[in-house]
């Protein structure tokens, strides 16, 4: 998902399964919304972790009508959840508790914009990364870190029907080739396939990879998740970060672009720069024509990236030099624009300490407007809204009595 911020989510999972479970919502109840009705209304809902200021620190699924200004807390708003991982699909937000069976719990806005839990709760895998498949699906992989047991679960996720669809295994080992096994960073729908970019790993306890200077993406078809091949290149070290769900994406007109931060996998650096590289979806093959080396352009190293419209991407860049992983770090947010190679830093929002695992970030629709979420140096948090054509920001809605955002989404009802 990662001074460093990185906690242990295995922790804050069982932590989260032991606290209590009364919710701050008058009615947080399970509902049944039928066929629904469309008002043309819409919520911004955050996952958060609140500080136990009003008693027990827990974990809730809170929600505003409008983020640009204002306050926002736990009382009186939301759901108490024992999930860490959300993705919305399908006008649901999914909530994956990262624990054994990785009991899955379903909500959604009510017609007066309530959030409620929404259907049963599913056990799925202990899933260690995810993505939106489509319209009305997701695909997730579970955990394996052992040598001794390299064997993990792909698994498919009807968010209609709020059923598994199907599951498939992969061995981790046989993928690297190399004696280690592979570490998923996260899942990609492309096309007909799914990209899952990894770094090695000895599947060792205490042992550190051999191999930080290479970029590498496993590929599976969509359909049946079944393996298919590995993408490689040399030019860059790998992609992504355990549990930040960042690092591919493929922008409007099909081509495909990967990045790297270059600094680090369990404290041993790449010595590659860190850059970014294009694919041709329809091949699966590198362009070796095509390659930025953000480092040398900028002299920083990137940390986070999430995708804004045709090609533009928010990202941070370290503004110090991290070499014990990329979980910490104090970063600076730009807009870097993978097709004419430009690097432009947004105005109006400070540095500030990378917040773990991945941005907590959402794009409206029409890609113009941005929504950020940073700790400030009096560790409070903020929302920022960022006008991405003109990379300038703004700071809007503060969290108070909360000690972290885990994630951004928008619901309509």
């Amino acid at each position: 998902m990662k001074i460093t911020l990185h906690t242990s989510i295995a922790a804050l999972g069982a932590a989260m399964m032991l606290l209590g479970s009364c919710s701050k919502s008058k009615d947080s109840g399970t509902i049944d919304l039928g066929n629904g009705t469309d008002t043309g209304k819409s919520k911004y809902v955050f996952v958060v972790f609140s500080d136990g200021s009003g008693g027990e620190a827990s974990r809730y699924i809170i929600s505003a009508d409008d983020i640009k200004s204002g306050e926002i807390s736990v009382k009186n708003n939301g759901v108490e959840t024992n999930a860490y991982s959300f993705l919305a699909q399908n006008n649901t937000l999914f909530g994956i508790t990262y624990a054994d069976q990785g009991p899955t719990q379903p909500y959604k806005l009510d017609e007066t914009g309530v959030l409620r839990k929404y259907g049963n709760q599913v056990n799925t895998e202990f899933t260690g990364a995810y993505t939106k498949i489509g319209e009305d699906a997701y695909v997730g992989i579970s955990v394996a870190r052992s040598l001794e047991n390299p064997v993990a679960t792909l698994y498919k996720f009807d968010a209609k029907k709020l059923m598994l669809a199907g599951r498939n295994s992969v061995n981790l080992a046989k993928i690297t080739g190399n004696g280690e096994m592979a570490n998923f960073n996260g899942l990609f729908e492309v096309n007909e396939k799914i990209y899952m970019p990894f770094n090695c790993s000895p599947g060792v306890t205490g042992q550190v990879t051999k191999y930080v200077d290479s970029t590498w993406i496993a590929v599976f078809n969509k359909a049946d998740m079944a393996y298919q091949k590995v993408i490689r290149d040399g030019r860059m070290g790998p992609i992504g970060n355990w549990f930040g769900m960042q690092g591919v994406q493929q922008i409007e007109n099909g081509d495909v672009y990967a990045w790297s931060t270059s600094a680090g996998i369990t404290g041993k650096p790449s010595t590659k720069p860190s850059a970014i590289i294009k694919i041709n979806a329809t091949t699966d093959q590198v362009d070796p024509n095509y390659y930025f080396d953000v480092q040398a352009k900028t002299g920083k190293k990137m940390a986070r990236g999430t995708h804004i419209k045709n090609g533009k991407f928010l990202m941070t860049f370290y503004q110090t030099e991290v070499t014990g992983g990329v979980s910490g770090g104090i970063v600076n947010l730009a807009i870097v624009d993978v097709i004419n190679k430009s690097v432009t830093n947004v105005t109006g929002i400070p540095n500030h300490a990378q917040m773990p695992y991945e941005n907590k970030t959402f794009i409206e629709e029409d890609g113009k407007t941005a929504y950020y979420v940073l700790k400030d140096d009096n560790q409070v948090l903020y929302s920022y809204t960022i006008d991405t054509e003109k990379a300038t920001a703004t700071r809007g809605i503060k969290f108070t009595g909360i000690q972290d955002v885990t994630s951004i989404s928008k619901l309509k009802y």
